[in-house]
């Protein structure tokens, strides 16, 4: 059993020492690894403007329906030079108490088209009350928009959340502005 076992001893120490061991090379040292930059939002996109004269020849449903589209993302972005409505009156439209009123139900408050494009020009500030509760926030001017972003935001207002208080032209908003 000896002569085995050397045997066995033997013949593994030959199958090593045939080649000698090679030396291995230093690892290159890692290179710093640069965190990953956060991935930017897109940028909101602004509403379009549309030819006059192809709006004025749309039939009324797609005249809401453009209104109603540039509306939402005046709404949202804040058009092409505004505020968005959404960071005060909220994406539910149900504003933000005590300071900013609810749009959602609140025909009273926005009048007809004419008045609510002055509101949204002009701005608001000063204590109003809207379905029986007190605010005293402030509304800057929104003067700077379009006449098709004031209509296509005020006729978004109108017909959002519940609201189905007709469609306002961007003629209404040439008055408003008078």
């Amino acid at each position: 059993m000896r002569s085995l076992f050397a045997l066995s001893l033997l013949v593994l120490s030959a199958c090593g020492a045939e080649e000698p061991a090679k030396p291995v090379a230093p690892a290159e040292p890692a290179k710093p690894v640069e965190p990953a930059k956060p991935a930017e939002p897109p940028a909101p996109a602004k509403p379009a403007e549309i030819d006059p004269a192809t709006f004025a020849a749309m039939p009324d449903d797609e005249k809401k329906a453009t209104l109603m589209k540039i509306g939402e993302s005046v709404y949202t972005t804040g058009g092409s030079t505004g505020l968005a409505c959404v960071t005060c009156h909220q994406p539910t439209g149900a504003g933000l108490p005590p300071s900013f009123p609810p749009l959602a139900g609140s025909k009273d408050n926005m009048g007809d088209c004419a008045t609510h494009a002055k509101i949204v020009i002009n701005g608001l500030s000063g204590p109003i009350e809207v379905q029986g509760v007190k605010y005293d926030g402030v509304m800057p001017p929104q003067g700077n928009l379009t006449n098709m972003e004031i209509a296509a935001v005020i006729t978004y207002e109108r017909n959002s959340w519940g609201n189905d208080y007709g469609v306002c032209l961007p003629a209404d908003v040439v008055a408003a502005r008078g």
